[in-house]
């Protein structure tokens, strides 16, 4: 817990609002934290090799469980922050039941987060506050996203306060405060959606965007 006080304090201050990258894939290896929330088969996160993502590997959640409430999500333990603003660049493949990628927020742990989910099977972008395991839909936003080519969903958070974007367009604001504190970062997949994560890239928000 120290280490990740360290890490937050480290990354809400750094100058010149560089981004930092939050590690998902090393040399052919998952290199987030796997987990779960939800029902079903257990995760199977797996490096795949992939030429246009960072460093030419990407991450993809395998198990290709039909169940609806089956999330498995991949924890960057090593970047926490209160504030944030994050850019997630994903490439949804396949699915049935769904066809999502989710960045995940201000996680505790594996039933208590914020995650921002877009779905290219029904062609939305919604924001979710999950507490104890129980997804609640905070905002949504119905917009077109294409299966086989890559996307950026990027998320402001400052405070309360949401800013969700994808492909460069703002598609909605939201706040909630239920989350007050600092928190890990990952990514998030949803029943047999099969996702290359390709990137998650994380900055303080500049200050246009905190208020100051």
């Amino acid at each position: 817990m120290r280490l990740f006080a360290f890490l937050a304090v480290l990354l809400l201050t750094s100058p010149a609002f560089a981004q930092l990258v939050a590690p998902l894939a090393i040399d052919g290896r998952v290199a987030c934290v796997q987990g779960l929330t939800g029902i079903g088969r257990p995760q199977a996160w797996r490096a795949i090799a992939d030429p246009d993502a960072l460093g030419g590997w990407a991450i993809a959640e395998t198990t290709g469980d039909t169940t609806d409430l089956h999330f498995p999500l991949c924890i960057s333990t090593q970047t926490v922050a209160l504030d944030i603003d994050a850019t997630l660049r994903f490439k949804p493949i396949s699915g049935t039941v769904a066809r999502t990628a989710g960045l995940v927020l201000r996680a505790q742990n594996a039933n208590d987060y914020y995650v921002v989910a877009a779905n290219a099977l029904d062609g939305s972008v919604r924001l979710y506050r999950m507490q104890g395991g129980r997804r609640a839909q905070l905002a949504a936003k119905e917009t077109p996203i294409s299966t086989g080519r890559w996307h950026e969903l990027r998320v402001v958070l400052v405070r309360n306060d949401f800013r969700v974007s994808l492909d460069k367009i703002e598609l909605f604001k939201a706040s909630d405060s239920s989350l007050p504190v600092p928190g890990a970062v990952g990514v998030w997949s949803q029943s047999d959606s099969i996702v290359h994560f390709g990137a998650l890239a994380v900055a303080p928000p500049r200050p246009r965007e905190t208020g100051n």
